[in-house]
């Protein structure tokens, strides 16, 4: 058995949901206990020195997996070291706080995408986690969020987004930050369209002067062709007017969500999974989450709120609003 680390308390108390976690991402995943002990034995001499790389073999997992069970029995892992976590998260292709259950800690996760480009795949992971769990997904953003944009239009989106990057002459990291969002939404895209999940809501709220703003072709949306806007907001309108994949568009008033708009100030964009998960994006690109109920809880009454403020609720309101933005784009 490893020896015990200065942390091993603080995981030990969550060993049973590491390994919940460990067997459902090991069944995605397709891996059996001797496939995932090869794959960690080759992760854990890449992560750490010859002589510190924490051994995980077959055994050892088997061990560990014993907490799935009720009454684990006494041969079971009794301790799991931040070594070993790291190096299954490596293998796992998930973040190291979703595997340890860290949602009992208030401390936000967060991600800047130009210091670690590699760990865009945790997120794609957690989104799609809690989002195959929820029954309600609430999303406020100050544009389209990139599963209801047209490809062609997210790519420009995102190159306008962090154009102040060129004026830095930080060519280089600007290409990369528009990669990984670029690689983020068109998977996400991609799996709304092919998963068609009836059974779960997707909303996504929007102030009217921020979608007027694309129609018009103002501020960051001055570099994309109308060609390109009017046919990503008619693609919209036949996506919220498919009742099978289950989106919802939510026009809120400027005016009557004031107080709410200074909420958001930091943000310009702010996802709720239910009471489970919430993460949002700052204007920097860098990304928080919190898998913690509280944060959840407190964001989601917030969004909630902007719901009651809508200047229509129904699916054929939304297709009115959005025709008519359509109707505007002239050329």
């Amino acid at each position: 058995m490893p020896r015990a680390s200065r942390f091993s308390g603080e995981l030990q108390g969550r060993i049973p949901r590491i390994a919940r976690r460990l067997r459902s991402r090991m069944n995605e995943l397709g891996l059996n206990q001797t496939e995932l002990a090869a794959r960690c034995t080759g992760a854990s001499h890449s992560l750490f020195p010859e002589q510190t790389a924490p051994p995980i073999t077959r055994e050892r997992i088997a061990k560990i997996l014993m907490h799935c069970k009720a009454h684990p029995g006494k041969s079971a892992a009794r301790v799991i070291s931040h070594p070993e976590l790291q190096v299954l998260a490596s293998v796992l292709q998930v973040s190291s706080e979703w595997l340890a259950g860290a949602d009992d800690s208030r401390d936000l996760v967060l991600w800047d995408p130009l210091a670690d480009p590699q760990r865009a795949h945790h997120i794609l992971h957690l989104i799609n986690e809690h989002e195959d769990n929820a029954t309600e997904v609430l999303v406020w953003a100050e544009y389209l969020i990139c599963s209801l944009e047209t490809p062609e239009f997210m790519h420009k989106h995102h190159e306008a987004l962090f154009k102040e990057l060129d004026v830095l002459g930080a060519y280089d990291e600007k290409r990369k930050i528009v990669q990984v969002y670029d690689n983020i939404g068109n998977a996400r895209r991609k799996r709304l369209l092919d998963s068609r999940r009836k059974n779960r809501r997707l909303i996504q709220f929007i102030f009217a002067s921020d979608i007027e703003k694309m129609a018009r072709g103002e501020n960051e949306y001055a570099t994309i062709p109308q060609g390109v806007r009017r046919a990503c907001l008619e693609n919209l309108c036949k996506m919220i007017a498919d009742p099978g994949l289950g989106i919802e568009l939510v026009v809120v008033g400027d005016e009557a969500a004031s107080g709410i708009k200074i909420a958001f100030r930091d943000y310009d964009s702010l996802g709720v999974f239910d009471e489970s998960f919430v993460l949002w994006r700052y204007h920097s690109g860098r990304i928080a989450w919190s898998e913690h109920s509280g944060h959840a809880r407190s964001h989601r009454d917030l969004l909630k709120k902007l719901q009651s403020l809508a200047i229509g609720r129904t699916r054929e309101h939304a297709q009115q609003i959005v025709k008519r933005y359509v109707e505007s784009i002239t050329g």
